[in-house]
């Protein structure tokens, strides 16, 4: 078995850039062995010729080396640079020192090689006279400096961008941060607004069921009172529960330990003939345990508003990772009760909670006449 080689360590991130180096390679080692033997000896660079074998081989490991320009930019320049000494000036020369400011992405250590380049490709230590130096140094600036400058240039241009984006990443990052304070900030009016109006006054409801319950003349009162006690006290143990999510939104209060599911409460005091078929362990966490009751709840209040006297069905099953909470009532067998008209907004709010959990939500007429709620719950979220 061949050992994997990460793309990290390979000279090229891609395979276009693979191509592309090879390319560029080739096409400049043919351009310099070609020059150098068109033009070797025709415009002499440095007081000692060079013999024309040896200018051809420079140019050639320079063109080479160039296969390593993206992740080897230094090393690249570095072994091209003494070439500069054998060969009139080789034509990988510019390229590299391009890689080396567009991928190192160092100024000070680009200018330093340029002007080493310029000392090393002029063979200044050859000159005689100033004049000398200056014609050398212009002939090798030709190839040097635009190369320099073009590094610098895209390096800039990197530096730019990366500013940018890390300025826009820190917008991003402040913006989020605004969204999450406007969240607790509401978060936080709505639990004071739930403990100042609703909880105050379910608790009067429930402090006057209880006097009811103590000075009620029959027993029926007295049993109507007591359960309309108990559902008071229910309803102000949930709501705290809900204020205390509301203040404190942390993992410890969203993600408290699943615990099993359990409607017989609510099938008892449903005041109905209602059926249960309910699988054994089902465990689900707090915030989809909520939702799959409150969907019993409200269908089971529905089914006694608009169905009296009909047989209900509840049945809670686990099939595939998903809960199945479905409630059930055959036609109904009595007139409505005389209460309120209801606003269409209890349904509505059970799809809306939900496909907040990740479920789906179906509501409906049986071919029987009867109605069906249906709602389906991940076991897990």
């Amino acid at each position: 078995m061949k050992p994997h080689v990460s793309p990290a360590a390979l000279p090229w991130p891609d395979l276009r850039a693979f191509t592309a180096d090879a390319a560029l390679a080739t096409a400049v080692g043919f351009v310099g062995v070609t020059s150098t033997l068109v033009i070797s000896g025709a415009v002499p660079m440095r007081m000692v010729p060079t013999p024309p074998g040896l200018e051809v081989w420079a140019q050639v490991i320079a063109a080479a080396a160039l296969l390593f320009r993206r992740r080897h930019p230094l090393a690249v320049v570095a072994l091209i640079v003494p070439l500069g000494y054998a060969a009139t000036v080789p034509v990988a020369l510019p390229f590299a020192l391009y890689s080396l400011g567009a991928y190192r992405g160092d100024r000070r250590l680009l200018i330093t090689m340029a002007v080493l380049t310029l000392v090393v490709t002029a063979h200044l230590w050859e000159t005689t006279s100033v004049e000398a130096a200056v014609q050398l140094i212009s002939v090798s600036g030709l190839a040097v400096v635009p190369a320099t400058l073009l590094g610098l240039y895209v390096d800039s241009q990197r530096r730019l961008h990366r500013a940018l984006a890390e300025r826009a990443e820190r917008a991003e990052r402040e913006q989020m941060m605004l969204i999450e304070q406007a969240r607790s900030e509401e978060r936080t009016r709505l639990a004071r607004e739930m403990h100042d109006v609703v909880t105050h006054h379910v608790s009067l409801m429930v402090l006057q069921a209880g006097s009811l319950r103590m000075t009620a003349p029959t027993g029926e009162v007295r049993d109507a009172a007591e359960e309309l006690r108990a559902t008071g006290r229910r309803a102000l143990s949930e709501l705290r529960e809900v204020v205390g999510v509301l203040h404190d939104p942390g993992p410890a209060a969203l993600a408290p330990p699943p615990s099993l599911l359990d409607v017989s409460r609510l099938v008892t005091d449903s005041g109905m003939r209602v059926e249960l078929h309910q699988d054994d362990g089902i465990t689900l966490s707090p915030a989809l345990g909520r939702t799959a009751y409150r969907v019993v709840q409200e269908a089971l209040t529905n089914a006694r508003k608009h169905a009296p006297g009909a047989a209900v069905a509840v049945r809670l099953k686990r099939h595939d990772g998903l809960i199945r909470v479905s409630v059930s009532n055959s036609p109904t067998c009595g007139p409505p009760l005389g209460l309120p008209a209801s606003s269409g907004t209890g349904l509505l709010g059970l799809r809306q909670r939900v496909e907040l959990m990740g479920g789906g939500f179906q509501a409906g007429t049986t071919p029987d006449g009867g109605f069906e709620v249906v709602a389906t719950l991940p076991e897990a979220a």
